[in-house]
């Protein structure tokens, strides 16, 4: 397979399933986004071109910036094809918060920086960082701009290969700074997480790159196979694969239910990504069929046989204006029936810090039910001595 540069996307692809990197690389393929993705570029694109007409003005931002912002995130997500109204109000906050916090005393030093450069192993690599900002002479940080609901890790922040891709170009692009601070910033939930690498860890990175730009460049497309996983039902590609075909149509029949209460841990924790998978999947593809039926409705098709029929039924939502209420219940009374908004008692608090102190001590925290998931540890060397020699043991 020809391929100009390794990309984070790319390895990313490869390592999940090579039939898909296969579709990236192949022109005659176009790829579906979902919502999520066209989301993430109407934003991506509003806030780098905010930065950029920021750091001409060199100023505070006022309403004009707000409304430029605002107009570029609606005519990229429009030209995009988003069509979740939800997203269209999600895209908006996220846009103005990132305003609010904006500070126009850092000195950015690029914005979408787009590289195209060879590692000094000889491998070539491509990517675009979306903000490079000096902290110090010796230190810069590089931000990526995320509008996921969920932020990495620790140990996923240490072994990220997007970072580890922008920590390897910015030590060549600019050699002049010691230090790489690698910034994931989650725009949704306001909330950064941030990382950094070792002179270790970048040259186990060069290794591996050689060892992909091998393996890539020797594969073949007619001998990629698709591979199941959690993330087929977001995959841009998965209308093309035969795996994912076969895989929504044999799903019941393939699910062999096992007796659970004495599964050791590690057929347990597969037996539950495999589950995870398969609803994952199944609920995308549920998620796309609601979006075609709500289309044909719209144009006033039906979707019906002569012994069934698609029909579609919307639960009302009453609301109450509160300023009415107000004048309407007695004051002693309110205390029953009114209740605080947490988000926006969280944005008003943004605008009056002073608070912050006094809430944070009436403050109450409750839990719902327990959410279970599976995410990847830092596996000690004793560990590893401990699982290989009882694998052995139940081998013997």
């Amino acid at each position: 397979m020809k391929i100009k540069g390794l990309s984070a996307t790319g390895i990313k692809d490869f390592l999940q399933c090579k039939l898909k990197v296969t579709f990236r690389y192949n022109r005659d393929i176009p790829s579906i986004k979902n919502d999520h993705a066209k989301i993430g570029i109407a934003v991506h694109e509003a806030l780098e071109q905010y930065t950029l007409r920021m750091l001409k003005k060199k100023s505070f931002p006022d309403a004009s910036d707000y409304d430029f912002a605002l107009t570029t995130f609606m005519n990229v997500a429009t030209s995009e094809g988003l069509e979740n109204m939800g997203f269209y109000s999600d895209g908006r906050r996220m846009v103005t918060e990132y305003i609010d916090r904006y500070d126009p005393s850092e000195k950015v030093i690029s914005v979408e920086g787009f590289f195209k450069l060879e590692t000094p192993d000889g491998i070539p690599i491509v990517g675009a960082i979306d903000k490079v900002v000096e902290l110090n002479e010796d230190t810069i940080a590089i931000i990526d701009y995320k509008t996921a609901r969920n932020a990495l890790n620790t140990y996923e922040l240490d072994s990220d290969i997007q970072l580890s891709m922008y920590d390897l170009a910015a030590s060549i692009m600019w050699p002049e700074y010691k230090n790489r601070v690698l910034i994931l910033d989650y725009v949704r939930i306001d909330k950064k997480v941030s990382s950094y690498r070792t002179e270790e860890q970048r040259q186990d990175f060069r290794d591996f790159l050689t060892s992909l730009w091998t393996q890539m460049g020797n594969l073949e497309p007619d001998e990629a196979e698709g591979r199941i996983n959690t993330l087929c039902g977001w995959c841009d590609y998965k209308n093309y694969c035969p795996a994912y075909a076969q895989f929504v149509n044999n799903t019941l029949e393939a699910t062999v239910l096992e007796p659970m209460t004495d599964m050791a841990d590690g057929d347990f924790l597969k037996h539950w990504e495999e589950i995870s998978s398969k609803k994952s999947i199944l609920e995308n593809r549920q998620r796309e069929l609601k979006m075609i039926a709500n289309q044909r409705f719209m144009r006033g098709d039906e979707i019906a046989t002569p012994g069934q029929e698609l029909y579609s039924t919307q639960a009302a939502r009453t609301n109450y204006n509160i300023e009415d209420v107000l004048g309407i219940i007695p004051q002693e009374d309110l205390f029953e029936v009114l209740s605080v908004h947490k988000v926006r008692l969280d944005r008003y608090v943004k605008d009056r810090p002073d608070l912050k102190p006094a809430l944070s001590k009436i403050a109450k925290v409750s839990y719902n039910a327990p959410i279970f998931k599976i995410r990847t540890k830092k596996v000690e060397e004793d560990d590893t001595t401990d699982q290989n020699k009882s694998t052995a043991a139940a081998a013997g």
